[in-house]
């Protein structure tokens, strides 16, 4: 399966490189999905990456993920990500962002996940997958972009950071 959202940013491709890329370890400070991030323990695979990767305390539990292309030039990173909770029939997930200018202050970010989804569940419960994998995406992008055109935590954001079990998650993490 295979989903792609983009969105246009109101900031310079530089400026929203800048909290993509050299800090991919801060994703706990703008995702709602995210309670709490840090870098991954390791040696990068990709030379120029700023770390191996981030491990992720969500609301699914932790997510570990590594960094598998980092390329400051194309202003793209991608990474694979696994998680206690990914369910056995998740074969891989992978998740790129791409940057690229459109305009002098303006910046076009493309989102683009693939998930493995083993067969019969593919069929079976794919559809479903996609709805919720759909809204996460949406929800992620839309939440990216407040973040770089403001420098504020999107409202759901917020609102997730409030929660006992957020506030729970980031202390257990710290």
């Amino acid at each position: 399966m295979r989903l792609t959202k983009s969105i246009t940013v109101a900031k310079p491709v530089d400026e929203v490189w800048e909290l993509l890329g050299p800090n991919y370890t801060r994703a706990g400070d703008w995702a709602s999905s995210v309670y709490a991030s840090r870098a991954r323990q390791g040696t990068p695979n990709v030379a120029v990456a700023p770390c191996a990767g981030r491990v992720c305390e969500t609301s699914l539990g932790p997510f570990t993920e590594t960094l598998e292309r980092y390329d400051p030039a194309a202003r793209h990173l991608a990474y694979s990500a696994t998680g206690d909770k990914m369910p056995g029939f998740v074969r891989s997930l992978r998740n790129a962002w791409t940057l690229e200018a459109a305009g002098p202050q303006k910046t076009r970010v493309r989102m683009e996940m693939s998930v493995d989804i083993a067969f019969p569940f593919s069929v079976l419960m794919g559809w479903l997958m996609r709805i919720q994998f759909n809204k996460v995406l949406q929800n992620s992008i839309e939440e990216f972009a407040h973040f770089a055109e403001t420098g504020t935590p999107h409202p759901r954001k917020r609102k997730a950071d409030a929660s006992a079990k957020a506030i729970a998650a980031r202390q257990a993490f710290a």
